[in-house]
Formats: structure tokens, C-alpha cells, sequence
């Protein structure tokens, strides 16, 4: 910030330096997200402009890269990190091209190497220049990562090749069943309880024997007259 006019957050004017935050957040979360990115951008000196708008509009605003700063988030289509590093291959630009790289972001060294990675196999090369890929980013900056979501899952020991993932979707084509794993739970937990038939049995019997005696008594009585 000091190198581009502004240490402190101020320029020498003594003017704060004054960001625009473009978004179509709505509902009850929307209050909370924004007071949370506000303040962090105070922590480091940045006056926070909110510029929350329908979500039609504020998508004209990205694909045209009409924004300071706005918020955004990608779901995987597939488990590979290319899914990811090509929304920052300088030729996917959205204003340029009209592809997913909403940052227009364009470092040909960056570039150079995702041309490389996309065609290799998975190898331990790859994922060597997959690193240097990631270096560049951080080094570069065109994304803020805002936070990295947790989540937990419970499964069946029959189910495998599965794991909850905040990112990506359609990872159930992965899923592989057991199913003589399954078969055997099934016939453990599932087995009859067949007490409770013998033990209402038994109630009737017992409860109906009063009766029955004393039915028998009067046929009896009657046949000894």
C-alpha cells in the first residue's frame, strides 16, 4: 500500500483509500459476511465502499470486470487442480473472451505453465509444476482467499471412495458399494426380534385363563344337573 501511494491507508492528501465491494448478497447472512470483510479490510487500512445490487447486475459487473473488488466461488466439475488453475489462464479472460477468469488475470509465465499442465499425465512432475503454479498465484495475488470451509460425514463401512467436498460437485460417479460388506451388516443389525410375539402370546394365554376356567365350571355345572 505504501508503494502505491497509500502507507497507512491514507495518500498524502491524508484522503483514506476508499475500495468499492461489489456483491449480490441478500437474506439474513448478508449483514454478518459484510461486516466481516469490512473489518478486515480496516485492519489493514481499507475503507470499505459496499455496493450490494441484484444479481443480474453484479454478473454484467464481472463478466465486464466493472468491479474493484467483489466476491466470488467456483465448484469443481472434476478432481483435478486444473479445474481450478484455469480461471487464471490469461486466454479464459471474461473480458476478453468472455471465459470463466473473472480476475483477467494474465502472467505468461503462469500461462506457459498451465498450457504445460493441462495435457500431462498425473505424475510427480506435474504436480512440481502444479506448485510453481501456486507460487506464482500467491506471489501475484489475484484472488483474496476468504476462508476454507470443513466439513464432516458419516458413512457405512460398505460405502467407499467417498468424502464430503465443499468444492466440487458430482463426485458420486466415484462412489463404489461393497456389497457383502453390506449384506452381512444388514443381517447383523437387521436380525428378527421375535420375543415380543412369545411374550404377547404368553399375556393372552395367561389373561384368557381366568376365563376359560370359569367357563369350564358353569359347563360343568350344567352337565352334572
Amino acid at each position: 500500500m505504501a508503494e502505491a501511494g497509500y502507507p497507512g491507508g491514507k495518500d498524502k492528501e491524508g484522503k483514506p483509500l476508499v475500495i468499492g465491494f461489489d456483491n449480490a448478497w441478500t437474506g439474513s447472512g448478508a449483514t454478518p459476511q459484510l461486516s466481516w470483510i469490512r473489518k478486515k479490510l480496516m485492519d489493514i487500512g481499507i475503507t470499505m465502499e459496499n455496493r450490494t445490487t441484484d444479481y443480474n447486475r453484479f454478473q454484467d459487473k464481472v463478466d465486464k470486470g466493472n468491479f474493484q473488488l467483489m466476491f466470488y466461488g467456483w465448484l469443481a466439475d472434476y478432481p483435478d487442480p486444473e479445474n481450478f488453475l484455469f480461471l487464471l489462464y490469461g486466454p479464459n479472460s471474461s473480458v476478453k473472451s468472455g471465459g470463466a477468469n473473472y480476475a483477467n488475470y494474465d502472467n505468461p509465465e503462469y500461462n506457459r505453465l498451465f498450457e504445460q499442465v493441462r495435457s500431462m499425465e498425473n505424475t510427480p512432475q506435474r504436480l512440481e509444476i502444479i506448485r510453481k503454479m501456486k507460487n506464482i498465484i500467491q506471489h501475484d495475488a489475484p484472488w483474496v482467499f476468504a476462508y476454507h470451509p470443513v466439513s464432516f460425514g458419516l458413512y457405512h463401512q460398505w460405502v467407499k471412495d467417498v468424502k464430503p467436498m465443499e468444492i466440487g460437485l458430482g463426485n458420486f460417479k466415484y462412489l463404489r458399494v461393497e456389497p457383502e460388506i453390506r449384506r452381512k451388516n444388514r443381517e447383523e443389525w437387521n436380525r428378527p426380534i421375535i420375543w415380543p410375539i412369545f411374550a404377547f402370546v404368553g399375556f393372552l394365554i395367561i389373561g384368557s385363563a381366568p376365563a376359560v376356567f370359569i367357563a369350564w365350571r358353569r359347563e360343568r355345572g350344567k352337565k352334572s344337573k
